[in-house]
């Protein structure tokens, strides 16, 4: 029986554990760093089996901090603080990331548009659909998502792509959207929509530098294939 002077073993545990952090946070394992954060949410108790049953669910970091909403409540023992706190990580990760694309002069590569889209769409149970409109030196003017649809399409109608181009003065676009199902290889009407999408951005003096289609297998970037 302990007596009442005695402390809880995971308070011990937790002044450990962020000794450990502070010294070598590069020697902390994923699944104490879950652990760790979850001390923020759990004032008392040991969070150790949240965090390693977060892990076994989703087998990665990134993935905890990606996951549906819906696939976040299904874990036992997570509530909605300890949600808001995964989304609220999931928000600034997704900003950092975009920063080091807002602050660059130009978009310079098919891989740092993938770093940022891989990280937010591959995750995803339904399509999203989103574009990049840019200047004439390739600079972000905006981004933004137009169509979001079911597990397996999104409707997309060039002239609205066109029209919010026009409107935002924008020299060039970039289209990305992502496949639910993993699979990255473009579909029949992936290519018919890219091409008359770059036909008609053509004819207005605006360039289709890249469509890049993400899944949790791969990426596929048209203009790596020749098509735009």
């Amino acid at each position: 029986m302990k007596s009442q002077n005695e402390k809880p073993h995971y308070l011990d545990h937790r002044q450990r554990l962020r000794k450990k952090f502070v010294s070598h946070p590069e020697h902390i394992s994923d699944y104490e760093l879950m652990e760790m954060l979850l001390f923020y949410v759990f004032r008392r108790g040991d969070t150790k089996p949240l965090a390693k049953a977060l892990l076994n669910r989703f087998k990665s970091l990134r993935e905890i901090v990606f996951a549906d909403h819906f696939d976040l409540k299904k874990i036992f023992g997570l509530g909605a603080s300890t949600i808001c706190l995964i989304t609220l990580l999931r928000e600034i990760f997704k900003r950092t990331l975009f920063e080091k694309i807002t602050e660059s002069k130009t978009i310079m590569s098919t891989a740092q548009i993938i770093e940022y889209y891989k990280s937010i769409l591959s995750s995803l149970k339904k399509e999203q659909f989103r574009i990049m409109f840019l200047n004439n030196k390739n600079k972000l003017i905006s981004e933004e998502l137009m169509q979001e649809g079911t597990i397996n399409n999104t409707a997309i109608y060039p002239r609205e792509i066109i029209q919010k181009a026009l409107e935002y003065g924008a020299g060039a676009i970039i289209m990305v959207h992502n496949h639910p199902s993993g699979d990255p290889q473009p579909s029949r009407q992936d290519i018919i929509m890219t091409k008359a999408i770059k036909e008609i951005a053509q004819k207005l003096d605006i360039i289709l530098l890249d469509h890049v289609i993400i899944g949790n297998n791969g990426t596929i970037s048209f203009k790596e294939l020749g098509i735009v």
